[in-house]
């Protein structure tokens, strides 16, 4: 089931969210670390209402963010035109239930609230080098748009979208 977060799960999504950086680092996907996400970034997501849980038997076993705010770099993005967009960040999954669908049941879910938000794009993000992401961002409807270096010293970003209405 997937719900809105509160801030009483904050603790239990941190705890998630270490395990899926250890396994990041074992597979070579540093783009989570010590420093990102931190409790600060999720906590801001429940304060916007914009954070959500899946559960299962009252476990939480996922989350994403879905906001109707992107990154700084989104205004230097190749995006289709519209006028709303949702931005999808920080998802994460519980190493344990990788490949069980969890992933698509929040990209099925964001459609869903885009449709009814009138939002016509949805958007994300991911290193270049995450060829998981990637593959689950294609399955889920999503096209690539561009890439993107900030910096010398930046990694490549790989950026996605999906049009819904």
């Amino acid at each position: 089931m997937i719900r809105k977060a509160t801030n009483e799960d904050l603790t239990s999504v941190m705890r998630m969210v270490k395990r899926v950086v250890k396994v990041m680092h074992a597979h070579g996907s540093y783009q989570w670390n010590d420093s990102y996400p931190q409790t600060n970034d999720y906590q801001k997501d429940i304060n916007r209402e914009e954070l959500y849980l899946y559960e299962m038997d009252s476990v939480i076993v996922g989350v994403c963010t879905i906001s109707s705010r992107g990154h700084e770099a989104y205004d230097l993005i190749n995006w289709t035109p519209h006028q709303k967009a949702f931005t999808l960040k920080r998802l994460a999954i519980d190493p344990s239930l990788r490949g069980k669908g969890i992933a698509d049941q929040f990209f099925a879910f964001a459609t869903k609230l885009a449709l009814k938000s009138c939002v016509s794009l949805i958007n994300t993000d991911t290193y270049n080098e995450n060829c998981y992401a990637q593959q689950v961002f294609k399955r889920n409807g999503f096209r690539f748009v561009q890439t993107r270096k900030e910096n010398d010293k930046a990694p490549i970003l790989a950026y996605f979208e999906k049009v819904v209405l």
